[in-house]
C-alpha cells in the first residue's frame, strides 16, 4: 500500500475537517465548499509500518461480526452482528473506550436495530453527529436503503432514523461514505461503487472502481476526498483495495491491492482508516467467523 496509503492520510486534511466542524459545518458530513480539493505535498508525509492486526475484544466472538467503523476520535466503535435468533439479520452494536490506548467496553445493541429487518454498514459523519447505515426496514425504496440518525454530541441519544432519499434507488444501497471537504460521497449500489453529492441526484457508478461481477463492498473515503478503500472479490478472495485521485474533479486511478495485512490470512473486508493514518480497522474470517481487527502504527 505504501505511497498510496500516505496520500490518504494528510494530517493537514484531518485538521481542516476538524476546524470546519468546530466552526459549525454541516452536521451531516462536516462539509464546506464544493471547490475541488487537491493533494499537494502529500508525498512529504511518511509513516511507519503497520503493527500486527489484533482482534477487537467484544467484536470478535463466535458470532459473525463485521461492518466496523470508528468515530473520528477513535472512542466509539459501531459494528454489525448477525442475529441467529432473527434469521441472521444484522443488528448494530456500539462499544466505547476512554482513550485510544484502553480496550473497548462491553458492546450494547443500538436502539435503532429492529427485529425483522437488517441494520448494517454504519459510517460516521466527520463530526460524529450523524451515523449513516443501511436497512431493509419498511418504507425503503428497494432492498437495503441508506438511513441516518443524528445527535447533539457523543453523550446524547440518537434521533429516530430517517431515510436518506438522495442515494437510494431500486437497487440495494449500503456503505454510504461522505468525505469531509466537499459534498462528495461514495456508496455501494448493488455490487458496484457509486458516487454522488449530498442532496443531489441518484449516484452514478464509478467505472474506474467497479469491476464486472466483482461485488465491491465496504467503501471508505478519506476526509480530503482523494483516497478510497473498499473490498472486492475481483482476485477470487475478498480482499481490500485502494485507489487515489489527484483532485475531486479527476478520475480515480486503477485500484491496487492492500497487502499490509495479508499475513493475518483469510478474506479481508470493511476497511476504515483514522484521519491521522495510524489506525486501520478491518474484518477477517481467518478464525472461522468474521471478526474485527485493529492495526496501529
Amino acid at each position: 500500500m505504501g505511497c498510496r496509503l500516505l496520500l490518504a492520510v494528510l494530517l493537514g486534511s484531518g485538521c481542516s475537517a476538524e476546524l470546519m466542524d468546530a466552526m459549525g459545518a454541516s452536521s451531516d458530513a462536516g462539509i464546506g465548499s464544493n471547490a475541488p480539493t487537491t493533494d499537494a505535498g502529500a508525498d512529504a508525509f511518511m509513516l511507519g509500518a503497520w503493527g500486527p492486526p489484533m482482534k477487537v475484544p467484544g467484536a470478535s466472538s463466535t458470532a459473525e461480526e463485521d461492518d466496523g467503523t470508528l468515530s473520528s476520535d477513535g472512542l466509539e466503535l459501531v459494528f454489525a452482528v448477525a442475529n441467529a435468533a432473527d434469521a441472521n439479520r444484522k443488528d448494530l452494536y456500539v462499544a466505547t473506550r476512554t482513550s485510544t490506548t484502553t480496550p473497548f467496553g462491553t458492546p450494547s445493541k443500538l436502539a435503532l436495530s429492529l427485529t425483522g429487518s437488517s441494520e448494517e454498514t454504519p459510517r460516521f459523519s466527520p463530526n460524529d453527529k450523524t451515523l449513516y447505515f443501511a436497512s431493509d426496514r419498511a418504507g425503503g425504496v428497494g432492498g437495503l436503503d441508506i438511513y441516518r440518525v443524528t445527535r447533539q454530541n457523543a453523550q446524547s441519544p440518537w434521533s429516530a432514523p430517517q431515510n436518506l432519499a438522495g442515494p437510494n434507488t431500486i437497487a440495494s444501497e449500503k456503505w454510504f461514505m461522505p468525505c469531509g471537504m466537499s459534498n462528495d460521497y461514495l456508496v455501494i449500489v448493488g455490487g458496484d461503487i457509486g458516487a454522488g453529492t449530498v442532496g443531489g441526484a441518484a449516484p452514478t457508478i464509478v467505472a474506474e472502481l467497479s469491476a464486472a461481477g466483482a461485488n465491491e463492498t465496504g467503501t471508505f473515503m478519506t476526509s480530503d476526498c482523494l483516497t478510497t478503500y473498499f473490498a472486492s472479490v475481483r482476485s477470487g478472495t475478498n480482499q481490500i483495495y485502494t485507489s487515489h485521485r489527484t483532485s475531486t474533479t479527476t478520475a480515480w486511478q486503477a485500484p491496487t491491492l492492500v497487502n499490509d495485512f495479508t499475513m493475518l490470512g483469510g478474506a479481508q473486508e470493511d476497511p476504515w482508516l483514522a484521519t491521522d493514518g495510524r489506525t486501520f480497522l478491518f474484518v477477517s474470517n481467518i478464525s472461522g467467523t468474521k471478526d474485527l481487527y485493529i492495526s496501529v502504527r
